[in-house]
């Protein structure tokens, strides 16, 4: 187990879990699994109406407790990683802001530069 890894579940399509973290009971890999497939089911639909040639394949959420829940969908599995979230060590290395983000300012300005927005 990694450092600050909560748990994790490799589910098929159908919310099945085939694998999860030893230490999650099974009650809790279940509703982790059904609940990341239908808003993974949901998040892919939104983007497929955005960009119809686009394809959702991963997403992340933090959550108010840093918390983060990191989805990847394919064809016959979803990943899901819960995680402790922490900011970036240093943002003075990477140039970015108070968290460790990049912004306009700290990546010499201009539309493209930096991950402005995560």
């Amino acid at each position: 187990q990694q450092p600050g890894v909560q748990g994790y579940v490799i589910s098929n399509h159908e919310g099945v879990v085939l694998r999860r973290l030893p230490s999650m009971s099974q009650s809790t890999a279940e509703q982790l699994a059904e609940s990341m497939r239908l808003l993974s089911s949901k998040a892919r639909n939104v983007v497929r109406d955005l960009d119809p040639q686009s394809e959702l394949r991963n997403f992340r959420i933090r959550t108010k407790d840093k918390k983060e829940v990191m989805v990847s969908y394919d064809r016959e599995f979803i990943v899901v990683v819960v995680q402790d979230w922490m900011p970036a060590e240093s943002s003075d290395a990477i140039g970015g802001g108070i968290d460790g983000r990049m912004t306009a300012a700290s990546s010499g300005g201009g539309s493209g530069g930096g991950a402005q927005g995560l």
